[in-house]
Parts: C-alpha cells; structure tokens; sequence
C-alpha cells in the first residue's frame, strides 16, 4: 500500500484568503497611473529654509511639489513597498535624509517615520492622517537614537493639523503615530458594532471546515 503525503498547499491558500480577508491593507495595491521615480542620489532642497530632503532609498511617488516651503510626496512607495500615503516633509537649517516610512491599519491609521538629521535646525512631518479630528500628543511617540523617547515640550510639539515639529535634535529621529483609537458604535444595531468580530468568526469557520475536509480527503 502506497503511503499518501499530505498537501499543504489547499490549507495555506485558505489561510492567505483570510489575511487578505481580514487585513486587505497589508496587500500591495497597483497603480495604473504614471509616477515620478527617485533614487538616493537625489535632492529635495528647500532655499528658502536653507534645508534639504533625501531618502536612503530608491521610490516613486505620484508627485513630488514643493508647496510653502514643504516638500509633498503624493502616493508614495519606497523600494516597490504598497502605497504609503501622502508624506509632507520639511527641514530648516539642516539636511533630512529617510530613512524608513511604514503605514498600515489596524484600529486606525499607524504610522512611522525614521529620518537622519543633520544640521541643528527644525524638521516638519506630516503623515497625511486624514483625521476627522485632531490628534493627541499621547497618540505620538519620538524617539532619538542613544536618548530614547522624548516627551512633548522637549524638542517637539504637535500642531493642531497633526503635523509634527522637531527642533535642536540630531541624528536618527523616529516618529510615530499609534492608530488605536476605537470609534463610538454604541447606537448602533448589535451586528454593526461586532461586524468585525462576526465576520473573523465567519472566516475561521470557513477555513477549519475547508482543512477538516481536505484532512479527510488526505486520509481517505
């Protein structure tokens, strides 16, 4: 009798249908539409401010302008990454090179960015929340590399349009923005307010069922 080897290959094509299922944003988007390229040799300056962006990797961006003094990359992705949002940059008396920008959703929109900065000066970023409302400082974390996060007051303040301001501080600078703010839904109908619960429970049924069946299949 001739022994059956098990085939994975069913099990975990369920089990990428429902991460796609669950976390749709985690899944590179493709554009149709034409995009300015970038690599790390090119410069972003700002004459006026007497500052200049890089990035430390090659990207694309639906458009890159230079709009009161801030840079604005639009639909940007970093080495081929999925989109990445909109990032509005700026820098006064110092060079910003970045170094790493990530966006994703979870309980809302989480972001972060981590630049180099040279030059004691000011540095601007805003990472195209969209916000219905503005955000708290508790929402934030920056983090300068050998000194750790610091706190509101001392060497950043948050502006009222979510834009984040950095002075006097060098080095790798990190930002960040925490997504966990959890909508109201209490007037809402029992299913509404637990659809994402439901809807996780449906799928983890499916896809048991789905590797009951082929595990029968498999022995028979």
């Amino acid at each position: 009798m001739k022994a059956t080897t098990s085939k994975p290959v069913p099990i975990g094509l369920a089990a990428a249908i429902l991460v796609i299922l669950l976390f749709p944003s985690f899944c590179p988007n493709v554009g149709g539409q034409d995009a300015t390229t970038f690599t790390t040799s090119d410069r972003f300056s700002i004459p006026a401010l007497n500052g200049t962006i890089s990035f430390a990797l090659n990207g694309s961006c639906s458009s890159a302008t230079l709009e009161n003094t801030r840079w604005v990359f639009t639909n940007l992705r970093l080495n081929n990454s999925q989109p990445l949002g909109n990032l509005t940059v700026s820098a006064t008396n110092s060079n910003m090179t970045i170094l790493l920008y990530r966006s994703y959703f979870l309980l809302g929109r989480t972001a972060t960015l981590r630049y180099n900065a040279q030059g004691v000066g000011t540095q601007t970023v805003n990472l195209g929340l969209n916000s219905s409302r503005p955000t708290h400082p508790g929402e934030w974390s920056i983090n300068v590399a050998g000194k750790g996060f610091i706190s509101e007051g001392n060497g950043w303040n948050l502006l009222p349009n979510d834009t984040v301001v950095v002075s006097g501080l060098t080095g790798n600078i990190s930002v960040t923005h925490f997504g966990y703010v959890i909508p109201d839904n209490s007037n809402l109908p029992f299913y509404q307010q637990h659809s994402a619960i439901i809807i996780t429970a449906i799928v983890l049924s499916v896809v048991v069922a789905v590797a009951v069946v082929i595990r029968v299949k498999v022995r028979s």
